[in-house]
């Protein structure tokens, strides 16, 4: 990491400091007193498991390439497993137990929270991503076939010129 520019390495501190952030705040609002929305503990674990599953497959997949910057570390492109369908499951495994929590708890503040979290997620995929097309030469082919957090959906568009 030390090639990194101050700038960015900063940037990117800065936003794995809001992601952890955000974590503590949905685990706090799952608890917390408050209005609530729906609930459902059998279905809220269910979510919590496939999440966490899907984090356990995503760091297998990107092996030395797992990391929380938005930096890419220099270990390589990965293209195979889950990121095989999208860009980013990482994030989407992440939400799915943040999500959980909210389910299992029912609490209004926590389902607020995780629709945070959500935007957060798309606003630092963006900047990841000029970080990946800067380093990796076929990211752009790659990102204009592959999903974003959806298989199929929020592909980029090569540009022409």
């Amino acid at each position: 990491m030390s090639s990194i520019p101050s700038e960015v390495r900063g940037r990117g501190v800065f936003l794995v400091a809001m992601q952890a952030l955000l974590f503590l705040c949905v685990a706090v609002t799952a608890i917390l007193p408050g209005p609530t929305l729906w609930q459902s503990l059998p279905i809220g674990l269910a979510l919590v498991v496939l999440g966490a599953a899907g984090m356990w497959w995503t760091g297998r997949s990107l092996g030395r390439s797992l990391t929380p910057m938005p930096v890419p570390n220099g270990a390589g492109l990965v293209a195979a497993g889950p990121y095989r369908r999208v860009r980013h499951p990482m994030y989407v495994a992440v939400v799915l137990v943040c999500l959980g929590l909210a389910v299992g708890s029912g609490a209004l503040w926590c389902y607020v929270t995780v629709v945070v979290l959500c935007v957060f997620f798309d606003l630092k995929a963006r900047v990841e991503e000029r970080y990946l097309m800067a380093a990796y030469e076929g990211y752009a082919e790659y990102a204009a076939r592959t999903g974003k957090f959806v298989p199929g959906v929020g592909r980029r568009k090569l540009s022409t010129g």
